[in-house]
């Protein structure tokens, strides 16, 4: 690339020297891609079409004289440029919205808005059902969109903007700017199958026994073993699964004893909960702080402000 302005290449930015022409339809069209990685998401995201996105496409690879985006395996990626853009584009889009929403309020009755809400599986087995019902009722323009995410995910989702809001247990966080509010406190239990653990376990028992341990995301850290290790002990953890909705048949039919927020086994019937005995821990641990993670003041846009009262105002009992 030949030097402009006398300056070299390499220590120009993109877009400068070359703005005009660029719509914000097109930096939108940018970022949905860029985040979606396929045009036929990003158009449904936006709620265009997948022509009127590669127009938009097509217009900005025209102005900036790259390709942004090249296919690869199915999927569009982003080429050295885009990556460099990215961080302006969505500070340019951001800068944007804040100065459309000192004019305007989000006015849910009327308007459209796309709720990209980050949940662990236990989380959006509590609030989902409870939250689309409540924007159904208050807010129909409302597009609902729950993605899988586990704590430590959280943060670094909502800086970058792939999701509005998230709701988690026992949150990894780092960044003043993202508002946390406290949806509940769930307190753990030990669960198991009565036929294999017929009595109370006290301690000896409990580290004695197979137990199970649910590993999200990173997943190497476990409260309830910070807390037996500050204490001298070790349990015995002989499986471990990925998911919190897989807990109850593993303990079905087996010998293995877990230790989660008695949420998880809130909605259990018939069978199942015949076959699942709950007790309390036989040590002190905290509870498990079910949480609202969403952007600061200084970041949220009125629309996200008005979803995150709309969750506070849920209530935080869980399902019974």
């Amino acid at each position: 690339m030949k030097p402009m302005n006398g300056a070299p290449a390499s220590h120009r930015h993109p877009l400068r020297g070359r703005p005009f022409g660029v719509e914000i339809q097109h930096l939108l069209a940018f970022l949905a891609i860029y985040e979606e990685r396929q045009v036929t998401l990003a158009a449904r995201r936006l709620g265009r079409t997948q022509s009127a996105l590669s127009h938009s496409l097509a217009r900005l690879r025209e102005l900036l004289r790259d390709e942004l985006f090249v296919l690869r395996g199915g999927e569009m990626w982003p080429t050295q440029v885009a990556q460099q853009l990215h961080p302006t584009i969505q500070e340019a889009v951001t800068l944007i919205d804040s100065l459309h929403e000192e004019r305007r309020l989000f006015d849910p009755l009327h308007d459209g808005f796309e709720l990209r809400i980050g949940m662990t599986d236990y989380a959006e087995k509590v609030f989902s059902p409870r939250l689309w019902m409540a924007l159904e009722r208050r807010a129909p323009g409302v597009r609902l969109t729950v993605r899988a995410i586990d704590r430590y995910a959280a943060e670094g989702m909502l800086l970058g903007d792939a999701i509005d809001m998230a709701i988690v247990g026992n949150p990894v966080l780092a960044d003043p700017a993202i508002q946390c509010d406290e949806l509940l406190a769930d307190p753990y239990v030990v669960a198991c199958a009565r036929r294999a653990h017929d009595a109370l376990m006290d301690l000896p028992a409990y580290l004695a026994a197979p137990h199970l341990r649910v590993a999200v995301g990173q997943g190497e850290y476990s409260a309830v073993d910070a807390v037996l290790k500050a204490a001298g002990h070790r349990r015995d953890i002989r499986c471990i699964v990925p998911s919190f909705l897989r807990v109850p048949a593993m303990l079905e039919g087996s010998a293995l004893v877990a230790t989660l927020a008695q949420g998880v086994f809130s909605d259990l019937e018939g069978a199942a909960r015949a076959a699942i005995a709950l007790q309390p821990p036989p040590f002190e641990i905290d509870p498990v702080r079910i949480v609202l993670l969403s952007p600061g003041a200084a970041r949220a846009s009125s629309a996200q402000r008005w979803v995150r009262d709309l969750v506070l105002g849920l209530g935080g009992s869980r399902p019974s």
